[in-house]
């Protein structure tokens, strides 16, 4: 059965989408308006479906289906880039662009040795990075605007592939002043109603909420931020404690104050970050070749 489009008439279909207008798109593409025109015709034609309606002098907006099959067709228009890069790939080293997102509070621990060290071996590569929190990292794979995303395996969308690539063991920080710092390990009911200072980002927060509910317990919640380093400045300020996944190298925090970290003595099931695709999407080599450098050069 012939296919009711081709892949010129998607990317046609993408780049008005994008520039909002036949006479941009058409500059973007290389070709007449008239062209571009014809082929959205066509393209509606054989879908069956009306995707953008057109304003004389205010460009063009998408329909309901326009704004489904767009998602759709980048999608498509991914794929078929990956089968190509693919395709054309040699022997020596990876090519073409490479689109990262990762979670906010993941970046500082991912990212670095990825902009570095993993573009200095595979320097043919295109890399792009996008930091964003986890409902924009969805939106962006499911779109074709990035390639692979960086985050927690908590709240990951059914229509995403996920893979784990490091398992990390939430524990606390307190202030260096703070009664049980030199404990080394506790449990989390022993901080009783000391305040904690919660993460305020989707899915910390949801992850914080399922650890204490799990364990029984009720955080007496004092400040809330979408900030860890600030989270880190009020622990060491000694308003509160926090409840957190990843460790910084340094105990010092951004204004000089000290932190102490304590590890949970509580039967608590690890924090899972890894790397995501749409779901079907192709595991190219580019994919294989992040994760295996993620897997070996991510700090702990």
């Amino acid at each position: 059965m012939p296919l009711p489009f081709t892949l010129r008439q998607l990317e046609y279909f993408d780049a008005i989408a994008r520039e909002g207008s036949l006479s941009a798109a058409a500059e973007r593409c290389h070709v007449t308006a008239t062209a571009l025109a014809l082929a959205l015709d066509e393209l509606e034609r054989n879908l069956d479906l009306k995707l953008v309606v057109r304003r004389k002098g205010k460009g063009i907006t998408l329909t309901a289906a326009g704004v489904t099959v767009l998602r759709q067709a980048r999608q498509v228009l991914s794929g078929a880039e990956a089968f190509a890069a693919e395709a054309q790939q040699s022997a020596t080293g990876l090519t073409g662009s490479f689109s990262i997102g990762c979670f906010p509070t993941l970046t500082p621990f991912f990212l670095p040795a990825a902009m570095e060290r993993f573009a200095r071996e595979h320097a043919e590569l295109e890399l792009e990075f996008l930091e964003a929190v986890t409902s924009e990292l969805h939106e962006a794979l499911l779109g074709g605007q990035i390639d692979v995303a960086i985050l927690y395996g908590v709240d990951v969308s059914k229509q995403l592939e996920f893979e784990p690539i490091r398992e990390y063991r939430p524990y606390v920080i307190v202030g260096e002043g703070h009664r049980l710092a030199g404990r080394g390990t506790i449990a989390l009911a022993d901080l009783g109603e000391d305040p904690l200072i919660q993460i305020d980002m989707r899915p910390s927060r949801q992850n914080t909420e399922y650890i204490f509910a799990s364990l029984g317990l009720r955080p007496a919640i004092r400040h809330t931020t979408t900030n860890y380093e600030l989270a880190r400045s009020l622990v060491g300020r000694g308003l509160g404690y926090s409840l957190l996944v990843q460790r910084p190298a340094p105990s010092v925090t951004y204004d000089g104050q000290r932190v102490v970290n304590l590890e949970l003595s509580d039967p608590l099931p690890p924090t899972v970050a890894g790397l995501a695709r749409p779901r079907g999407a192709a595991r190219t080599a580019k994919y294989a070749a992040l994760r295996e450098f993620l897997s070996a050069h991510t700090a702990v």
